[in-house]
């Protein structure tokens, strides 16, 4: 690894607490509902007294999560290791484990590919999570692989520089947009190029996933405009925010929509969801075979996974994936007010973890790099 992670390390021993959280954290155990036999686990967690998570999440995502987590097991003492790229989650893991290493508890990260792969050398715990069952079939794709969040990606614009009837909502409208303005845009549209790194080719991939050919002749239509490509969210709110584009697509929503907290920013920005193909990735976690904590790592999981952990997700900037999960309490939204936004789950477009993202990569970046003229 040529870098390390951000480490972050959270407990609160209970008599720090305040008095009602102190009364909670004393009554730790099994959470209402689950199995007989979970408050063993809960005893081994305790045992272990510590858990170690690998994510690409920084430590405001993780915050209220591990607040909440500690007031219920106070005993274990969390560290969470914010690695710089998605990739890295799975690297790092497979060369400590590779050496004998201590490695990660628990994995999560938004790499559909890395997930194929790493299922596919077996590395998965096979864990079935007391809260399986709240969860659609597509959050679960393989046993042991849960989802922490649905993220949107979305479009964004200047509003100084795209008037509000250019305000795209639709892709096929912005295809349109971007072929009619060609000269006035040229050089001034932004997305993940398909090229430059895992996130971008999955966006692409899931997008003409759910459009076919009606993907590729919308791509050739923007082509003319001649976008640039970022490899990350930031840039490119950035840079629409300063004028140097005026708008971009496919862009990360979580990292895009806490800039809109600045009341300047938010007299410039605008955004839209895409009606006619809302891209959603999904960001997977599970306990890998090499785990040590495997107790502690249990528990994280199904706390993350239960209505509690997702709504502390979604109050840290994630988006909750949980369908029975609502807006509100400083959570902007989650999967199900996506969906209706956009008229219904057969109009989101899913990041998921088709096998044939990893069969098809090649002629899929050849396809692209013809389809917007990239040499």
């Amino acid at each position: 690894m040529n870098r390390i992670g951000r480490r972050t390390t959270f407990a609160l021993p209970a008599l720090l607490l305040p008095a009602g959280l102190r009364a909670q954290a004393n009554a730790t155990g099994a959470p209402a509902g689950y199995p007989q036999g979970y408050q063993e686990v809960v005893a081994g967690a305790e045992r272990e007294g510590s858990l170690l998570i690998s994510s690409i999440m920084s430590a405001e995502n993780w915050r209220p999560v591990l607040e909440g987590f500690n007031r219920r097991y106070p005993k274990i003492k969390v560290e969470t290791l914010d690695l710089p790229n998605s990739r890295e989650v799975f690297e790092r893991y497979l060369a400590e484990r590779g050496t004998n290493s201590r490695t990660a508890d628990l994995l999560a990260t938004a790499d559909p590919s890395g997930w194929i792969e790493f299922q596919q050398r077996g590395e998965v715990m096979p864990y079935e999570s007391p809260e399986a069952a709240a969860w659609p079939a597509w959050s679960k794709p393989w046993p042991g692989v849960y989802t922490v969040s649905a993220d949107p990606l979305v479009f964004i614009y200047n509003k100084m520089l795209v008037p509000e009837a250019q305000q795209p909502k639709s892709f096929a409208q912005f295809a349109n947009l971007a072929q009619e303005n060609r000269a006035r845009w040229r050089n001034k549209l932004t997305s993940y190029g398909a090229h430059n790194g895992g996130f971008g080719y999955s966006a692409n991939f899931g997008f003409v996933q759910k459009h076919g050919d009606q993907a590729w002749e919308w791509f050739k239509q923007i082509a003319p405009a001649q976008p640039r490509w970022e490899r990350s969210g930031g840039p490119m709110t950035e840079k629409v925010t300063s004028g140097e584009y005026a708008a971009g697509w496919f862009v990360s929503a979580i990292t895009f929509w806490p800039r809109l907290n600045d009341p300047a920013r938010a007299r410039v920005l605008g955004w839209n969801f895409i009606e006619d193909g809302q891209l959603v990735i999904l960001r997977g976690m599970a306990i890998p075979k090499g785990a040590r904590n495997v107790n502690a790592a249990k528990l994280m999981l199904d706390y993350i996974a239960s209505a509690e952990g997702q709504r502390a997700f979604g109050r840290g900037g994630l988006t909750p994936a949980r369908p029975d999960i609502r807006p509100g309490e400083g959570i902007r939204h989650t999967f199900s007010s996506i969906s209706e936004a956009v008229g219904g789950e057969k109009n989101i477009a899913f990041i998921d973890y088709n096998p044939a993202m990893l069969e098809q990569y090649q002629p899929f970046i050849d396809r692209w790099k013809q389809a917007y003229g990239v040499s």
